[in-house]
C-alpha cells in the first residue's frame, strides 16, 4: 500500500525545521538499519493503559451534553458505552510511532529509554518526512501532528475523530513532548470483530534510513568504544551520518583559558 500522509491540523501546519529524537536501544537502531523500516506498534501494547481512550472528563462532557438535548438516561449510557467500545476497538488496529520535539537532548529521556545501552537518532520533520516516500504493509493514510496534554479528570473537550484520540495523553507525560506518527489498519471495518489474533504487532512503513538520519548519539553513560562500534555498524549498512557521544555530562573546564 503506497504512504499518504496527512496532517491532524492542516491550519497549522509542522515546521519542517522541527527537530524530532527517537531514542533507541542498540537492537532497535540495527533493526532500523536492517529492515530499513519503520515499524510502528499497536496502540494497545504500549505503556500508557489510555492511549486512545476518552478521558474521563470529556466523557461527563458528553453525558451532560446529551442530557441537555433531551436523551434518555438509558440512551445516553448506551451511546457512552458504545464510543467506549470503539475506542478500544481502534486501540488494538491503531499503530503509533513516537518521537520527542525538543530543540536539543533531554537528559531525562536519556534516562528513561536508554541511558545505559542506548541511542538515540536526530532528524527533522522534514527529513522524517521525505523518509517515507514507499510503501507500507497494512496501513495507507498516515496521521502526524504534535501531541496535546491535559487532565483528563478536568478536561472536557473531546476530540472529533478517533484518530484525534491518539494525538491527546494526559498531563503526566507532557515531559515527553512527542511528535506522533498514526495509522489504522486498512482492513477494519467490522466493529463488531473482537478477535484480535490475526492483527499484526506492528505496522511497517518503507523508510530511507540515509534521508531520515541525520546524526546518531551515543548514550553520554557509554563509553567512547560503543560510539566507534555505532559508528562501525553505521558505515556497514551504507550510512554517512555523523555519529557522536553524547557530551551532556561532559564536566566544564578547571581553567578559563579566554582573555
Amino acid at each position: 500500500m503506497d504512504i499518504n500522509l496527512r496532517s491532524t491540523n492542516p491550519d497549522h501546519e509542522v515546521s519542517d525545521d522541527l527537530v524530532l529524537w527517537r531514542y533507541l536501544d542498540f537492537p532497535k537502531f540495527l533493526d532500523l538499519l536492517g529492515s530499513r523500516a519503520l515499524k510502528l506498534p499497536r496502540a494497545s501494547k504500549m505503556e500508557d493503559p489510555f492511549e486512545g481512550v476518552m478521558g474521563s472528563g470529556a466523557t461527563r462532557a458528553a453525558l451532560r451534553a446529551a442530557k441537555d438535548r433531551g436523551e434518555k438516561s438509558y440512551l445516553r449510557n448506551a451511546a457512552a458505552n458504545r464510543e467506549q467500545h470503539l475506542s478500544f476497538f481502534w486501540r488494538e488496529r491503531t499503530y503509533v510511532s513516537c518521537w520527542n520535539a525538543f530543540p536539543g537532548e533531554n537528559a531525562g529521556l536519556w534516562r528513561i529509554y536508554g541511558d545505559d545501552k542506548g541511542v538515540v537518532v536526530r532528524t527533522t520533520w522534514r527529513s522524517l518526512r521525505q523518509a517515507l516516500t514507499g510503501t507500507a504493509d497494512c496501513v495507507e493514510d498516515v496521521f502526524y501532528g504534535l501531541v496535546s496534554y491535559g487532565e483528563a479528570e478536568d478536561d472536557s473537550s473531546f476530540p472529533r475523530t478517533f484518530t484525534d484520540h491518539f494525538f491527546v495523553k494526559r498531563a503526566e507525560f507532557v515531559h515527553e513532548h512527542e511528535f506522533r506518527l498514526i495509522a489504522h489498519d486498512a482492513r477494519a471495518s467490522d466493529y463488531g470483530e473482537r478477535d484480535t489474533s490475526g492483527l499484526p504487532q506492528f505496522a511497517t512503513l518503507d523508510c530511507d534510513v540515509d534521508r531520515l538520519i541525520e546524526e546518531v548519539l551515543v548514550s553520554p553513560r557509554l563509553g567512547g568504544w560503543v560510539r566507534d562500534t555505532v559508528e562501525d555498524v553505521s558505515r556497514k549498512y551504507g550510512g554517512a551520518w555523523r555519529v557522536r557521544r553524547s557530551a551532556i555530562y561532559q564536566p566544564p573546564p578547571n581553567q578559563i583559558l579566554d582573555f
